[in-house]
C-alpha cells in the first residue's frame, strides 16, 4: 500500500529529506488535501511537535476532517494519543514516545495501547546509518530497527 504524507512546520506543509533538508515549504493546504482525496490513508505528521517547537493542531485538525489520517510528530503521551484519535486521527503514529535513555520503552507502549487500542497504534521506528533516532531524527540510540520492531510489536497495530 502506498501511503502519501503531509508534513506540517510553521503552518505550512514540507518535505524534510531525512529530517533535514527542506525539499518542498507551501501554504497551500488545499493542493495537497485535494492530490490525496481517494487515498484510503494519508500520514500527517507535525515536525514542530516532534521537534518540540510547538504544534499545528489547527492544520490537522481540518486534515483529519477531510482525509482518512494516520497522525505522527510528537505524539509522547498517552493522553496526546487519545486527544488526536478524539479530533478525527483514523491512528496515532509514535516515535520517540515509545523510547526512552536509548531502549525501547515498553511501559510506555503498553500505555499507548491502552489508551486507544493496539490496532490503533503504529510505531514509527525511524533510523538513520542502521540505528533507531528519535526527537525529530535529532537523537541516536544504539538500538537498530529491527531490534525495536521485536519488542514493540505486541503494543502495534
Amino acid at each position: 500500500m502506498l501511503i502519501p504524507a503531509i508534513d506540517l512546520k510553521g503552518g505550512k506543509v514540507v518535505q524534510l529529506v531525512q529530517g533535514e533538508r527542506l525539499a518542498i515549504e507551501t501554504t497551500d493546504l488545499e493542493y495537497w488535501i485535494l492530490r490525496f482525496t481517494g487515498f484510503p490513508r494519508v500520514n500527517v505528521i507535525d515536525l514542530d511537535a516532534a521537534m518540540n517547537a510547538g504544534s499545528n493542531d489547527v492544520l490537522v485538525r481540518e486534515i483529519c476532517r477531510r482525509l482518512p489520517c494516520q497522525v505522527g510528530g510528537g505524539v509522547r503521551s498517552a493522553e496526546r494519543a487519545f486527544e488526536l484519535c478524539s479530533i478525527g486521527a483514523r491512528k496515532v503514529i509514535v516515535g520517540s514516545g515509545l523510547f526512552h535513555g536509548g531502549l525501547t520503552n515498553l511501559a510506555n507502549a503498553k500505555r499507548f495501547a491502552d489508551a486507544v487500542g493496539i490496532d490503533y497504534v503504529i510505531g514509527a521506528v525511524d533510523s538513520k546509518a542502521g540505528r533507531v533516532v528519535t526527537q525529530g531524527w535529532t537523537s541516536a540510540t544504539a538500538l537498530t530497527a529491527i531490534e525495536a520492531v521485536r519488542a514493540l510489536e505486541p503494543f502495534c497495530g
